[in-house]
């Protein structure tokens, strides 16, 4: 008997170990990130990629190892969120109104194919997700002759406009409506953006879109923060600048944070949408964020920190954990990897550094990542350029 029960033991363990190897091959570390940045020095104004090597035990780990410059730059914004499948990554220059394409199929070794500005007869191109057909559905600022609203335009892979719908619903003024972000639930044929103006201090309304036509369905206007509700050091204002909308973990409701810090929820997204204010931050300029599992993990420039709350009730977020990243530091932009364990965060143009984090995705625990916690661009060699101070945006962990 006693023979039997440590033949299951060992069995049990190998099993287990098993398991752990499957897993870890199934979401390996991240062997490079990949950094969208222009220059802080506006003598050698340029945009390009960078490429860190994160792989343990390189003797370039934490080093800049290639650099693709795309041959003009003005205000390097957004890229897309995460890498896709199929290698291609959208980085938006939003200065020029262009958008550059790389591929980033091989990891390490990226290349620029090309770039494009205009889709139908909207300009301005923002933010970018990727649908099931590996199409990507864009969010435009404007119209080709500057005036608003721009709308929502399908583009091929090359940047090929496909088909477009305008953001002016008929009976309101369309002025205030500024495409920004967006985020799609395809089993719900729905899509959800957010309008705020990149130009102007303008934006306040969020709407939801059918996928399979582009129809716009409704445009609702983000209500002010309770009175009644516990959060804090309300200023009246958290409903201004909606941002990034992120769908969460039960696939059904989407949250959104305001420039102003607030915190939204938008529920009965497929039926009759509604909006609900649920939490906030002081201050303003609250930025990019990512969800990991049941955490929804927020940049919170006024506090210097990236914070992580718990939403398994979405209308009662609970802070869990709040990592400072430096008492002069404003974060912005914050992207995951594959495995939801591992974040990049920099503070936009405002800072040459860039920080990696780890969060544990069963506790939502921020913690500095002990190999490789701040990543420097504060001398980039760029090709055809000369030596710059980097002015990092967009980031993005190879696959």
């Amino acid at each position: 008997m006693r023979r039997v029960r440590v033949i299951r033991a060992v069995a049990l363990v190998l099993s287990i170990a098993v398991t752990g190897a499957r897993a870890e091959a199934q979401s390996p570390a991240a062997p490079y990130l990949y950094v969208w940045s222009g220059t802080a020095d506006t003598t050698h104004r340029a945009s390009f990629l960078a490429v860190f090597d994160l792989r343990a035990g390189s003797a370039t780990a934490g080093q800049i190892v290639k650099v693709v410059p795309t041959g003009s730059g003005n205000k390097p914004h957004h890229t897309e969120h995460q890498l896709e499948s199929d290698g291609l990554l959208f980085a938006n220059d939003f200065g020029e109104g262009r958008t550059f394409r790389f591929d980033l199929s091989t990891p390490g070794d990226p290349k620029l194919l090309g770039s494009f500005t205009t889709a139908g007869p909207y300009a301005y191109p923002h933010s970018f997700v990727r649908l099931a057909n590996g199409d990507r559905l864009a969010t435009y600022q404007k119209k080709i002759d500057a005036s608003e609203p721009g709308g929502l335009v399908e583009l091929k892979p090359d940047g090929t406009a496909l088909r477009w719908a305008s953001a002016a619903p008929a009976d309101m003024d369309s002025t205030q409506l500024v495409p920004y972000s967006l985020d799609v639930l395809a089993s719900m044929d729905r899509v959800v953006s957010t309008s705020t103006s990149m130009t102007d201090i303008l934006g306040v309304h969020v709407q939801v879109w059918r996928l399979s036509d582009l129809k716009l369905l409704q445009t609702l206007e983000v209500p002010h923060a309770s009175m009644q509700m516990d959060h804090m050091l309300h200023d009246g204002e958290h409903h201004m600048l909606p941002g990034e909308p992120r769908t969460l973990a039960d696939g059904k409701t989407v949250m959104f944070g305001t420039f102003t810090c607030g915190l939204y929820r938008v529920t009965d997204v497929a039926t009759a949408p509604k909006i609900e204010f649920v939490y906030s931050f002081p201050g303003k300029w609250c930025a990019v964020p990512v969800v990991v599992g049941k955490f929804w993990v927020w940049t919170v420039p006024p506090l210097h920190a990236v914070v992580s709350l718990d939403v398994s009730d979405p209308g009662k977020p609970r802070e869990v954990s709040r990592l400072v990243v430096g008492d002069s530091v404003a974060p912005h932009w914050l992207a995951r990897d594959e495995s939801g364990t591992r974040l990049v965060v920099n503070a936009g143009a405002s800072d040459p550094r860039v920080w990696l984090l780890r969060i544990d995705p069963k506790t939502g625990a921020l913690s500095r990542d002990a190999a490789l916690p701040v990543l420097d661009m504060g001398k980039v060699e760029v090709p055809g350029v000369g030596t710059v101070v980097g002015a990092p945006h967009g980031a993005v962990f190879a696959r």
